[in-house]
This record gives C-alpha cells, sequence and structure tokens, in this order.
C-alpha cells in the first residue's frame, strides 16, 4: 500500500467519523452525553474496519482511469452498507444509547462529505493523467464497434487514436469517424509515430502474429489490453510444475466438490435471511402490476438450461406484454424492447423481478452467483455459432454473475462468455461476496441493468 492510498484511506476514515461526530452535535447538543459518548466509542473499531472493508470491495482504492458515476454509485452502496452494518452492530452489542437519528444524519452528511472529497479527487486525477491514448488492433469490423463502444461509454477515459488491421481499410472506418493507421504489417512504424500510452489486442488475431505484436509493445514498455479466447481463459490459475525436467502448466479442473458444498451453503443461508423481505417486495411489485394490468399473470415461467444442461423451470415476475412472442418467435430482449411494460422496465432495472427466482436457489436449479441461463432455443444456436459456449454449464447458473457486474446490457453474447469463463476459472467466496455487492451498484447504473 503506497502513500497516496493510505492518505485516501485517513481522509474517508476522518470524513465517516466526523460525519457521525456533527450528526451527534446536530441531534444531541455539545457537549454530548456520556453515555452516547462511550457508546460510540465502543462502536468506533467496528466503524473503521467495517468502512475500509466496504470502501475497498467497491474498488475506491484501486488505482487508475474511472468515470464518475461508477465511483459516485460505489459511494452510494459503501454508505447504505454501512448504516446497515452499523445499525445492525449496534444492536448485536446492546450499544442502544448509539441512537438511529444519528445514524440517519451521519449517512447523509457522509453521502455528501465523501462525495465532494471524491469528485475533487476524480477531478484532479483527470485532468493530472488525461484520457488514455488507446490503438485498438484487430479485423476491421471489431475494432471499428469497440472503439465506437468505448467513444460512447468511456470518452473521458480514453482518447481512441486509431484501428490497426490485417488488410486495407475497406471504408467503413472513415464512414464510422475512425482513423485507419495502417495494416499489421506497418505495426512498429504506427506505434512508433503514434506513441501510444496502451493498445487493445482482439481475440482473433492470429496467435503468431498477435505474439510478435505484444513482443513489440512490450519492448516499448507500452501497456497491452488482451481480449482473451478461450484458450488464454483455461490458463487463469494454472499451477506452474515440472515433470522429467519439463516446465509445465497444469490446467485446474472447472469444478471441485468442496466449492460446490460452500457454495450450496451460502445459498440455503442467504434465502433464508432474504426470504421474508423478498416475499414483502414481490407483494408490492405484484400490487403495482395488478393496477397496471389486473387480467394479466403475476408470475412467468420458462425453461432455462442449467449445470451440466440440464433444463429447469425458472421463475420471474411478469416483465413483459402477455404473449410477447406470439408474433415472433423466440427473440432476446432488447434494450429499449417495446414488449416490456412500464412497471415491468423498473422491475427489470431494480432486479425485482428477478426475486421469485430465491425459489429456483433453495430447490438447487440455481446458486446466487454464477452463469445467467439461458432458454434452450438460444443456446442451441449459441453452442454452434460460438466455440466454448457449453463451458459455461459446468458451474452453477445463478441470479447474477460476473458478466451482469463487469459487463453491460448491450454486451455481446461471446464477451458475456468469456466473463462467465473467467468466472469459472477464478470463483471462491470472495468473489461471489464482491459479485454480490457490486450488484447493487449495478442497480443504481442505468446502461448496466439488465
Amino acid at each position: 500500500m503506497n502513500w497516496t492510498v493510505i492518505a485516501k484511506v485517513l481522509i474517508d476514515i476522518s470524513i465517516m467519523n466526523g460525519a457521525i461526530l456533527i450528526a451527534f452535535l446536530l441531534r444531541l447538543g455539545f457537549p454530548v452525553p456520556n453515555p452516547n459518548w462511550e457508546a460510540y466509542i465502543f462502536m468506533l473499531p467496528w466503524i473503521n474496519i467495517s468502512a475500509f472493508s466496504l470502501l475497498t470491495l467497491y474498488n475506491l482504492y484501486t488505482p487508475g482511469r474511472r468515470l464518475w458515476k461508477d465511483i459516485f454509485s460505489s459511494i452510494i452502496c459503501v454508505v447504505v452498507l454501512l448504516f446497515l452494518v452499523t445499525l445492525a452492530l449496534s444492536f448485536l452489542f446492546y450499544q442502544f444509547a448509539f441512537p438511529r437519528s444519528v445514524l440517519i444524519v451521519s449517512a447523509l452528511l457522509q453521502l455528501g462529505l465523501l462525495s465532494l472529497w471524491r469528485y475533487y479527487l476524480w477531478n484532479w486525477t483527470n485532468k493530472k493523467l488525461g484520457p488514455m491514448k488507446l490503438i485498438l488492433v484487430g479485423p476491421e469490423d471489431k475494432a471499428i464497434a469497440r472503439a465506437l463502444a468505448l467513444r460512447n461509454e468511456s470518452k473521458e477515459l480514453y482518447a481512441i487514436q486509431g484501428i490497426i488491421t490485417e488488410q486495407e481499410s475497406t471504408g467503413k472506418a472513415s464512414e464510422n469517424h475512425c482513423n485507419h493507421l495502417g495494416t499489421y504489417a506497418n505495426f512498429e512504424q504506427i506505434i512508433d509515430q503514434a506513441k501510444p500510452q496502451a493498445l487493445l489486442f482482439s481475440e482473433d488475431i492470429a496467435k503468431d502474429l498477435r505474439n510478435q505484436m505484444l513482443e513489440q509493445t512490450y519492448m516499448r514498455n507500452i501497456v497491452s489490453f488482451l481480449i482473451p479466447d478461450i484458450h488464454d481463459i483455461l490458463l487463469i490459475q494454472s499451477q506452474a510444475t515440472q515433470e522429467a525436467g519439463l516446465p509445465l502448466f497444469k490446467i485446474k479442473e472447472a469444478v471441485k466438490k468442496p466449492q460446490v458444498s460452500w457454495k450450496r451453503l451460502i445459498d440455503i443461508t442467504l434465502v433464508m435471511l432474504l426470504a421474508i423481505p423478498a416475499l414483502l417486495l414481490i407483494a408490492l411489485a405484484s400490487l403495482t402490476m395488478i393496477i397496471e394490468n389486473p387480467k394479466a399473470p403475476l408470475l412467468f415461467r420458462q425453461d432455462r438450461v442449467g449445470h451440466n444442461g440440464k433444463v429447469f423451470r425458472l421463475l420471474k415476475l411478469r416483465t413483459m406484454i402477455p404473449d410477447a412472442e406470439k408474433s415472433t418467435g423466440p427473440v432476446l430482449a432488447t434494450e429499449k424492447d417495446p414488449r416490456i411494460t412500464r412497471v415491468g422496465r423498473f422491475l427489470r432495472t431494480t432486479r425485482i423481478d428477478e426475486l421469485p427466482q430465491l425459489w429456483n436457489v433453495f430447490i438447487g436449479d440455481m446458486s446466487f452467483i454464477g452463469p445467467r441461463p439461458e432458454r434452450p432455443f438460444f443456446v442451441e444456436q449459441f453452442e454452434k455459432d460460438i466455440h466454448g459456449y457449453q463451458y459455461r454449464h459446468q458451474i452453477m447458473v445463478g441470479i447474477t454473475g460476473l458478466a451482469q457486474v463487469e459487463g453491460r446490457y448491450s454486451t455481446a453474447v461471446d464477451d458475456k462468455l468469456r466473463y462467465d469463463l473467467l468466472y469459472a476459472k477464478t470463483v471462491s467466496p470472495s468473489t461471489d461476496a464482491r459479485i454480490l455487492l457490486h450488484t447493487l451498484k449495478v442497480m443504481l447504473l442505468k446502461d448496466k441493468a439488465s
């Protein structure tokens, strides 16, 4: 941990505690009564540990360029969860002299003060670093699509210098206002002239050629981003070993029995904890759905493909008009799908429509965390069209997953597959906890909610 991170931690923790002290003074006056002060001092270590843990889990100490909406949504989650943790701990330790009114006022102050400080830091960092100068390398169509996506979604973070493709441009680059810098054959001359800070390599480049270009960027101290293919992902967390004097990578199996055991234990525990609040939310959502359309069914049942290709009936609150696919047949939902009702759009954004799936988790069809289960019709198509798609069924499907947290609604199916396989290679209790916490943040980000 370097000095800049230490400084951030100290300022963040000072703001959190300063907000609590101000709330005490506003609610109880000066001096703070001794019983209330003693309750705060007793809770102080727990508040600080919880605050630091949440700030870390939401990547607020991770270096690099980030969008402000991403940071702000993280701050909201940290403050709300810290409020709930402090409230729970005050009951657990019988610290009733820590007033609930103080907790509420302090949470509002923490949100405001922490946001102001972090906005100043974000603005200063952005001015100091500036957008990262980036070149995309790969087939023209994919390079253009990814350049446009980065320009539309992260223009504050990246300055797209242009694209490098296998062959001369067909004209599509200029049509999409992308600068075509040249071909793979002129790779070295292009990067020496453009002097990018980073290059993003597509997964579709021939391995030998890609490795040659990676060596050239490495020798020039240029950052390389690599979109992995299936075989790259299989090497993640492989074990370096040797046999008969040969250096080897041992690729581990996808699922271990202990992994299945701890996931099942966590799933059942969470279902028990969330059952009552989930039922209340389902009841409220059902009421709004009845008001919108009294004749439409509340629950929606649909076949999905789960672990090892087993088909099960997934439960959701209905978010589309009845018989939504009667005239079209099976089609994937789109970002502004006209079939989605007004209430349904809210339920999808907040993920309330997924709550009935707690029953699927309870009976063992699903886990809380895992790849989202798809319909048999689409699974059959994807397995034909996308190499390695079948590997995602080696682990239990889930209500939310890495693709839902890191991707966006418009993320392509093959890119979501990469997230699913990355999760399969890195699954652990800490990974699941991180995904679960970041799912709360996704609910605040409209472009990520799906």
